[in-house]
């Protein structure tokens, strides 16, 4: 893996993804920081958080959850993304969430959410749209 930056290539910035389904099987999706892609909600996991307390800030943060919640891990990227913008290798751990509501708003680190059908991210030129039809496609 080519190292692009000064941190090594052996460390990564953990990024927790929430699925979280609708009645109609769609998966909560976000747009964030003015891109053009969707991604799943989520974000980095900060030292001294357990995942759950970094699922709950991160839902807050991009989709206005407030809720309780129960979440499992089920999937890991199988190769790491390099961030440009962050000059850091990042890796996705993917979550099953259980929602105690379906209560979502615009937080305030996204600019859009929606729920969609995975299949829609099946050929997308984008890598986070993909992950999004890899992860939740049934």
């Amino acid at each position: 893996m080519q190292q692009n930056s000064v941190i090594p290539s052996s460390f990564y910035r953990i990024s927790l993804k929430a699925i979280i389904r609708n009645d109609k099987g769609e998966v909560l999706v976000n747009r964030e920081d003015g891109r053009d892609h969707w991604s799943l909600p989520g974000g980095g996991w900060d030292h001294g958080e357990t995942d759950i307390e970094c699922l709950k800030r991160e839902l807050f943060e991009e989709v206005g959850y407030t809720g309780e919640l129960t979440a499992k891990p089920i999937a890991t990227t199988r190769e790491p993304m390099f961030m440009p913008t962050k000059k850091a290798w990042l890796l996705w751990i993917v979550y099953e969430v259980a929602p105690e509501t379906m209560e979502f708003t615009v937080g305030e680190e996204s600019d859009e959410i929606k729920f969609a059908d995975p299949e829609l991210f099946k050929n997308s030129e984008s890598r986070s749209e993909r992950l999004i039809y890899q992860f939740c496609a049934t």
